[in-house]
């Protein structure tokens, strides 16, 4: 079976998959009056709109700069389409800011609606980059350089960060991808970390699934 490469967009874009289904979900099926879920609506939103920066801060800033020296000209449609993201989750934080058990049933459903069209919109953006700006990384990359650049960003979050990011993150990949994922971690991560990191994701994934991952990790270490 032929392996990918490394590649930049795997584990951020399914964490922000993952978690854009979560907001869209509750944002449907909020209840209006109950105080709890507003907040958890409005905390739960600001996490992914927190995400979405920090994702965009990393390819404006690694990703795409280095391209940009090895195919000059090659990043200007995704850094518009940047600028023009930005602008819709600046819209979107207000409107969400707005809501309160005062509110009407109206603004519930323009949030949701706003969310809706600013999920399908950054879907097609994650395509557009998963389907052709990762072939052009891929094709002036070698695997030693995408390796190098994985650890510069990594290196750069701060251990909140990575908490942050891994809960969404690690229920959204495959069984073998989470492997991929934590075994680095767990090897070289302090301990209080890893398990502090783990007790996070174990919010976010059934029981079954988390049990299989921690025995994996376990046969990996003693292998």
């Amino acid at each position: 079976m032929q392996t990918l490469r490394l590649n930049p967009y795997l584990l951020p874009h399914k964490g922000l998959r993952y978690l854009f289904g979560k907001v869209s979900l509750l944002a449907g099926n909020v209840d209006q009056q109950s105080p709890e879920e507003v907040l958890k609506l409005k905390e739960l939103s600001h996490e992914l709109f927190y995400l979405l920066e920090q994702h965009a801060h990393v390819e404006d800033h690694v990703i795409l700069p280095d391209l940009e020296k090895r195919c000059p000209g090659s990043t200007q449609e995704n850094q518009e389409e940047h600028e023009y993201l930005e602008s819709l989750i600046a819209r979107l934080e207000y409107l969400v800011n707005e809501l309160s058990v005062q509110s009407s049933s109206r603004q519930f459903f323009d949030y949701f609606l706003d969310l809706s069209e600013f999920h399908s919109k950054y879907t097609a953006h994650m395509i557009f980059e998963e389907r052709s700006v990762l072939g052009m990384i891929w094709e002036n990359y070698t695997d030693e350089e995408l390796i190098h650049q994985h650890h510069r960003i990594v290196s750069s979050f701060s251990p909140e960060k990575i908490l942050r990011w891994f809960k969404y993150i690690i229920p959204a990949l495959a069984p073998t991808e989470r492997i991929m994922a934590l075994g680095g971690l767990k090897s070289n991560a302090p301990q209080a970390f890893f398990d502090q990191l783990m007790s996070v994701v174990k919010t976010e994934m059934d029981s079954a699934s988390y049990l299989s991952l921690m025995e994996s990790l376990e046969e990996q270490a003693t292998a």
